[in-house]
This record gives C-alpha cells, structure tokens and sequence, in this order.
C-alpha cells in the first residue's frame, strides 16, 4: 500500500477547538469553522460531485455515505461527515445490510464470473414515485402557511425527496447490459455472520463495508463515498481490538483509565494501529479490483483525516492527513512530505502549512477551478504543488 500513499505531516488546523472535536474537523473536512451545531459550507466530497458526475448520471449522485459507529460524541459534529451546504447533511448508513439492499436495487444480483449488473427497471418503481408526487402536492399547500425556518426544513426534507424521485427515474431507465467488473456485490450477513451488532467497531463491519463501498464505485453506481469510522469524539469502544469494553475516548484517548495512565497510553497506541489497519484494509480492496487499464486506487484519491491532531490537549499542530490513490496520475505517491522545520514534538510543531491546501490540491487537480475555499483563517487560497505529478 505504501506505493499508493502520500503522508502530509507538519500541517496546522488553524481553527481554535471551541469546542473541542468540532470546530477542526469542520475545517479538515469544509475549509471552515464550525457555526453553532452546523458547518458553514460544503463538504469536500460535496464541493466534487457534480464535477466527477458531469456528462454520466450515477444512482447516487451526492454519493455513497457509510459508518462503522454510530456512537455519538457530545459537544463535537456528531454522527456526520459530509455536508451539502449547512443543515443539510449526507447522514451514514451503518447496517451493511441495508447498504447491501440498496446497491442490488442499482446494481442487480450477484453473478459469475465477476459480473453484475442491473436487473430492469422494477415495476413498483410508478407506484413509488405517485406516492412521492402525492408528498411533493401536499408540501406546495403546506409551505405557503410556515414560517421562514419552518419553510427551511421543509425545503431540505424536499429536497431529500427530490434526490429519490431523481434515483427512481435513473432505475426506470437504466440498461439491463450487465456491466463487467471483477468487484463482486457481496451480501454481508452471508460474508461475515459474526460481524457484530449494527453500529458496533469490529474489523468485519469494516470489511462489509469496504466490500460495499468497491462494489459501488466500480459499477459508477456512484463516484463519490464518505467512510465514517467513528465520528468526532466517538465515545464507542474498541474491545474488538482487545482494549477494555469502555469509551474510547475518555479511557484511552483522554488516558482517563482507572488501570493508569501508562496503560491507557499503550491501549491508545493499540487503537490507532486498530484504526489504520482497517483503513488499509479498505485501501486494499480498492486496489485489488480492477478499473480500466488499472485498479480503482489508480484512478480515485482517498482524502483521510481525524478531528484532532493529540488527544490530550486537541492540538490542531501536526494535524493528521493521509492521501490514497493517483486519481488517474494526477497525484504523486510513496512519498511523506512535512510541511514544518520543526519535529512534532509531543503537542505537534506549532505555525506549519494550512491544512485547507491538501483539500484545496485534491479538488483543483480534480476540476475544481483555482479560487479560495474555506473561511477566514482556514482559507487557502494555493494548493501544495508537491502532491502534484
């Protein structure tokens, strides 16, 4: 996997943690800070989608949004990861069951041979989409009586209609050509019957997950994904890395536990490497399925990052920041770049590069025209020409 990386050390989150886990990873993932309980702007993966689906209609055109725990993590972002705009969240799905029931909906049945593909337009999709069209009538009466924040919410919840009246048309429309792969639409409950309990961290979950996520990508069901292992500030538990079945995050990452402090610095280590390895379990499966000439790490770039750069005291110094893939020779790789002279110490080298210029890079070599993004003191208005190939 080495060969597929670029680590990025030496960046600096310029947003204060006020509070903690939620004004940084607002910043890491949108380019601002936090306003209230919400983000400011879009998220990366939002900013990209309708430049990766120009000319093509993917099912899931704002993406494919997936999460391994679904425990929440007070004063911090909560369950999200991907952001269309303020209020308007791309929330994850965290049953690979239900993941699985949605992409035999867009992709058809598994087959041999490495082939999948859609099975026909479904004929309950009319009787669907007359049942939205009711909604959509009794919402046009209903707006003109509301307020202007209740007129708010309802223009979100209709546009979360609009997006399943736009999947239902793509279904009615789509090939019965089966589309040739060799990822395989595999169903979790058969691949890992022991994976665990819906919104628990288990290295099976994220293999399900991971199994789901290629599928989708490699039959264009959707050209962009957000994988959530646990939110900002997650107070799950990582017993299935062998830790001790407590919060995480107050146990092991503030080394609040009763056994010491020694043993919580080694459970912590013990829960990162955890952490890491399923992300490169996630990574490999991406390059072991072909697409085109290559594999899909070949012609994708996985943008990865945290909510704080050290546990203790939320330092935003050295902030942590790996980039997956080439997306389709753009990118360098097998390099470690560090954007400080100096060491990271043990809080991180305070005054480094703005972490904003990452993203920043990724979406400009992606389409993106060249003009700032972010707010204020995130804002960056230059890319790290490095990355680039």
């Amino acid at each position: 996997m080495k060969s597929y990386l670029q680590v990025i050390t030496g960046l600096t989150n310029k947003i204060p943690p006020d509070p903690a886990h939620k004004g940084r990873p607002a910043a890491a993932l949108t380019g601002a800070n936090a306003s209230g309980a919400d983000v400011q702007l879009p998220s990366i993966d939002q900013v990209l989608a309708p430049i990766l689906n120009k000319g093509v209609m993917p099912a899931l055109p704002n993406g494919l949004h997936v999460g391994i725990s679904s425990t929440s993590g007070a004063g911090a972002l909560d369950l999200r990861v991907s952001f269309r705009g303020p209020s308007a969240s791309n929330p994850p799905q965290y049953d690979p069951a239900a993941v699985f029931k949605q992409l035999v909906m867009f992709g058809g049945s598994t087959g041999t041979g490495g082939t999948s593909g859609p099975t026909g337009p479904d004929p309950e999709l009319a009787h669907r989409k007359r049942a939205l069209d009711a909604v959509l009538d009794s919402a046009a009466s209903l707006r003109a009586r509301l307020g202007k924040a209740d007129q708010i919410r309802l223009d979100q919840h209709l546009d979360g209609v609009h997006q399943i009246e736009n999947q239902i048309a793509i279904l009615s429309t789509m090939p019965t050509t089966p589309t040739t792969t060799n990822a395989k639409l595999v169903d979790p409950a058969m691949a890992y019957p022991s994976m665990g309990a819906v919104g628990s961290i288990t290295a099976l979950r994220c293999k399900a997950m991971s199994d789901l996520v290629v599928f989708a990508l490699a039959t264009d069901i959707t050209r962009v994904f957000s994988y959530m292992f646990t939110c900002a500030a997650c107070h799950g538990n990582y017993a299935d890395a062998g830790l001790d079945p407590v919060t995480f995050h107050e146990d092991y990452g503030h080394r609040k536990s009763p056994k010491g402090a020694a043993y919580a610095t080694q459970g912590f280590a013990t829960g990162v490497k955890y952490a890491m390895t399923n992300f490169n379990d996630t990574l490999t499966r991406m390059m072991n399925c072909a697409d085109g000439a290559g594999n899909l790490l070949d012609n994708s770039v996985v943008y990865s990052t945290s909510c704080t750069s050290e546990s203790q005291t939320h330092s935003g110094n050295d902030y942590p920041v790996l980039v997956a893939g080439k997306a389709g020779g753009r990118l360098k790789t097998d390099q470690h770049l560090r954007m400080a002279t100096a060491p990271p110490g043990t809080t991180g080298a305070p005054n480094g590069e703005n972490l904003s210029k990452v993203p920043y890079t990724l979406m400009t070599a992606l389409g993106r025209p060249a003009s700032p993004w972010g707010l204020g003191a995130s804002q960056a208005t230059a890319g790290i020409a490095e990355l680039l190939t």
